[in-house]
């Protein structure tokens, strides 16, 4: 008998199955895990079928050993690996690399989780445990929660109400994760984060595939440890990048391997975040968009009146007044203010227009002697002059964080003023009047679990991701308000945008999907995502005439086999194709040289 066996190991992506002999009395079926002679040493490996017949002349190596302690991968497990592996363009060996540790004999016993009590106030209870129930009778779905400690209180109400089912939790960092696994010690989570020792992750996957129930919580690379019997996928924080793999291969995107595990596995997949992407609204059906919609008192300042008499640019008459206020009942403000460093916002310094884009009615943003439209990709050059006032000073404006901090203390010199960005010692910052903070609070010092006391946040220029070099800037507009909104709501703080464009803004706290869809009108219209599937295509070579010849040559096969792709050509092929023909494509991808990086899911 022959055994067409995937050595776990790195492979080229050309690279599939090597064969191999073992004794039909020998019980070795499809996902069995084998111990294979490779090159001069021996690895581990995975059974992909079973034939009989002979070598075809050729002496075939003898399988050395089965690891019958391990359970096999199912047919539909292995069959979702495979299927990962086509749609990132890598071999099934390089897949398995990834997702399996290193086996060792030697026992490690867990530590013990400790378990910290997960409490919300008694009126979210009913609704969230609503939600949990719904979810169950879906096999995909979307839930809009304000914060990770109330999708905490969610995954607890669906293990409650599913327990017999094993359960993965997939966040996009670890510190999230480990903030959820404090709260659920009592379902003993086998917890994978990437820092473990090679002997505590093995440990902890053999767990894992062994156990009839549990709950796995891990961050992206958790997203490849499959089950046989898995109920249910729950996607926290769902829009955030680091779900993605971006950096090195395996290339792969959290959000993609729990589609594919639900089709392969019959896996419900939960995704929660504060508010849906535009690509789950293409995906779900309304009826699948589920979560309460309360939320804090929330205002819209418009900075194109506020800013005239306001004593800073990115300071409004109502921040002002709203501050004010808070100060004067002993509770702190909050004031989110994300400026990346560089300003591509161009303004008329006369009128302060701000040049949208005549063609879909974003907005442009300054390079140099162009300006461009993220949002459908328009390009023109720079205006010399103001279309408004017929003004020549255009410049791109913006405000540092800590000029916000300055004028703050100015205008409260009685309060202390912190600015709290990545870098600074966090110390004492829970014992300001007014913290001045970046992105960095958020992801790194906000706790849900333990809200300061705080009874204002104010996100000084909601407008900042408008001017993202990316088609989801409308996007990720939203999400990033709706989480600054989260901490307000978890402060039980009221919530202050300002906007230069407060039309928008309001139509997102009382139409947010209408936003989301006249966005993905705005996609279908200009071939975007998820109406055209994106790869981009670079070649790992220092010498630029190979890097060329190669590029070029991979373009010309894509334009034979492939004739509805679109092709970019420069230093990295930029390939848009309608979705049904992404098996053409990925079949010319399966056959490509190691020295391509294929990137089949780019972030933008």
């Amino acid at each position: 008998m022959i055994a067409e066996v995937y050595p776990i190991m790195r492979m080229p992506r050309r690279f599939g199955i090597f064969d191999y002999e073992f004794p039909e009395e020998k019980t070795i079926l499809r996902g069995t895990f084998v111990r294979i002679p490779f090159r001069f040493g021996e690895t581990m490996g995975v059974v992909a079928r079973v034939k009989e017949g002979g070598g075809r002349g050729i002496k075939l190596k003898q399988i050395a050993s089965v690891f019958e302690e391990i359970l096999p991968f199912s047919d539909a497990e292995l069959s979702a690996i495979e299927d990962i592996a086509f749609d990132v363009a890598q071999s099934v060996s390089t897949i398995l690399y990834a997702s399996v540790p290193k086996l060792t004999k030697r026992e490690l016993k867990f530590a013990q989780n400790d378990s910290v009590p997960l409490t919300i106030p008694a009126r979210e209870a009913p609704s969230i445990t609503l939600a949990a129930s719904q979810v169950g009778q879906r096999a995909a779905s979307f839930v809009a929660m304000p914060d990770v400690r109330r999708s905490c209180v969610l995954l607890t109400a669906y293990l409650r109400e599913h327990p017999d089912e094993p359960v993965m939790a997939l966040l996009p960092n670890v510190r999230d994760a480990k903030l959820i696994a404090s709260r659920l010690g009592g379902f003993s989570p086998i917890v994978v984060t990437g820092e473990e020792t090679p002997l505590e992750r093995a440990r902890a996957w053999r767990a894992w595939r062994a156990c009839k129930t549990g709950l796995l919580i891990g961050t992206r690379t958790a997203a490849l440890w499959t089950h046989p019997a898995l109920g249910a996928i729950f996607l926290l924080r769902s829009g955030h990048p680091n779900h993605k793999q971006d950096e090195r291969n395996p290339r792969f995107d959290a959000r993609a391997v729990a589609e594919i595990l639900r089709i392969r596995l019959h896996a419900r997949v939960i995704y929660v975040d504060v508010a849906p992407r535009a690509d789950d609204l293409a995906t779900l059906d309304p009826i699948d968009l589920l979560g309460p919609r309360t939320r804090p008192p929330s205002a819209v300042a418009d900075m194109n009146v506020e800013r005239f008499g306001a004593p800073h640019p990115r300071i409004g008459q109502s921040a002002l007044l709203r501050i004010a206020e808070t100060l004067s009942t002993r509770r702190r403000v909050l004031c989110a203010y994300n400026l990346k460093g560089v300003s591509r916002r161009l303004q008329c310094a006369d009128c302060s227009y701000r040049f949208p884009c005549l063609s879909c009615g974003g907005v442009f943003a300054s390079y140099g002697q162009t300006i461009q439209c993220h949002r459908c990709g328009r390009i023109e050059p720079m205006p010399l002059s103001c279309p408004s006032c017929n003004g020549s000073r255009l410049a791109a404006r913006g405000y540092g964080n800590r000029a916000v901090a300055a004028a703050l203390q100015t205008l409260f010199p009685e309060a202390t003023v912190r600015c709290v960005e990545k870098g600074t010692d966090p110390a004492g910052s829970d014992q300001s009047d007014i913290l001045v903070v970046t992105r960095h609070y958020y992801e790194n010092i906000f706790d849900p679990f333990q809200p300061p006391n705080v009874g204002l946040v104010v996100d000084l220029d909601a407008d900042l991701p408008l001017y993202e070099p990316t088609m989801r800037a409308v996007e990720h507009a939203i999400l990033n308000m709706e989480e600054w909104r989260g901490v307000a709501n978890a402060c039980r703080a009221d919530f202050l945008v300002q906007t230069e464009v407060p039309d928008l803004f309001r139509s997102i706290f009382s139409e947010r999907d209408r936003v989301l869809s006249d966005d993905l009108t705005t996609r279908q219209a200009y071939g975007q995502p998820p109406f055209r599937r994106i790869c981009m295509i670079r070649f790992r070579s220092s010498e630029p005439h190979e890097r060329d010849h190669a590029l070029r040559a991979m373009s010309d096969r894509i334009r034979e086999g492939v004739p509805t792709a679109m092709i970019s050509d420069g230093e990295n092929l930029r390939v848009s194709i309608p979705p049904e023909d992404k098996n053409l494509l990925f079949e010319i991808f399966s056959n490509a040289d190691d020295g391509y990086i294929i990137d089949t899911r780019p972030l933008e």
